[in-house]
């Protein structure tokens, strides 16, 4: 398949699926708050945000704990959803490309019954990332205290040439292991170690993918600029006659609708494209 048609089907499925949206609004947020937006000043509100809780704390000391224990459960709550949307997504785009239907029950179901390979899955992937990047840096600081500037040069430049293909192939393994984990209903070092037999030959094939997940999503990122700029535009020149509140309400009811339909879609349209990318070479 070539990268236009991976795009094309996995745009087929996040248009026609709508039963899946739910799912990918779900994977669809998830993916796009991993950005690092607004790490600057972290640590002056954190030190407010500390002293305004130790403050509500001593006032109203049963209050803090309820909401607390209601973030702590929403958190975990949130973590268990993002993985059963992805194994819902799996299933369902499985289901669609033979011709099926799956509803919001029959996900949650498929999902419920996979989150948890897919939750280790993603553990093993984080903590592999994790200790290479901490090797590679730690080398690379070790080098540059030893030797200054040419260690930094020595160590840094192989360093480099190296981490990138491993990063890019531990990403491939980790996308691959989710599916043969769902589809073939394996537990999770047994998905990984098919995923990297399965990767063997199919590199080329792997980038492929992961051109056309990028590709699209930069789209669907485009097309979200493009309709909410100038709504939002037009909502603030509303506030002089229609007064703030009136604009809030407005905002929310035009806005929250198409953010929800455009989050959804770029989640379907990601774990389309994997899946597909999957399922062709398998059945080729």
């Amino acid at each position: 398949m070539t990268i236009g048609q991976m795009i094309t089907q996995g745009f087929g499925y996040a248009r026609t699926c709508k039963s899946l949206w739910l799912f990918g609004f779900v994977v669809g947020v998830a993916a796009g708050g991993n950005g690092g937006v607004g790490v600057r000043n972290t640590g002056n509100a954190a030190g407010s945000a500390g002293g305004g809780l130790g403050m509500l704390w001593a006032l109203y000391p049963s209050a803090v704990a309820s909401l607390v224990a209601l973030a702590v459960v929403a958190i975990v709550a949130g973590f268990i959803i993002r993985f059963v949307s992805e194994g819902a997504l799996i299933e369902g785009v499985v289901r669609a490309r033979q011709g099926g239907r799956m509803t919001i029950r029959e996900g949650m179901r498929a999902g419920w019954a996979h989150w948890g390979v897919l939750v280790r899955i993603a553990l093993l992937y984080a903590g592999a990332t994790l200790a290479s990047v901490g090797l590679v840096v730690g080398t690379c600081v070790v080098a540059t205290r030893t030797l200054g500037l040419a260690g930094a040069l020595m160590t840094g430049i192989p360093a480099l040439v190296v981490m990138v293909p491993w990063l890019v192939t531990l990403y491939l393994v980790q996308a691959f292991a989710s599916r043969i984990a769902v589809l073939e209903n394996r537990r999770a070092l047994d998905a990984i170690g098919k995923a990297r037999i399965f990767l063997h030959g199919r590199l080329t094939h792997g980038l492929k993918l992961i051109a056309a997940s990028f590709i699209g999503s930069l789209g669907i990122g485009v097309l979200t600029i493009a309709v909410l700029l100038p709504t939002v535009l037009l909502l603030v020149a509303l506030i002089p006659w229609l007064r703030v509140l009136p604009v809030v309400v407005l905002a929310v009811a035009v806005l929250a609708p198409t953010m929800y339909v455009l989050a959804a879609v770029l989640g379907v349209f990601r774990s389309s494209v994997w899946t597909i990318g999957y399922l062709t070479q398998v059945e080729s």
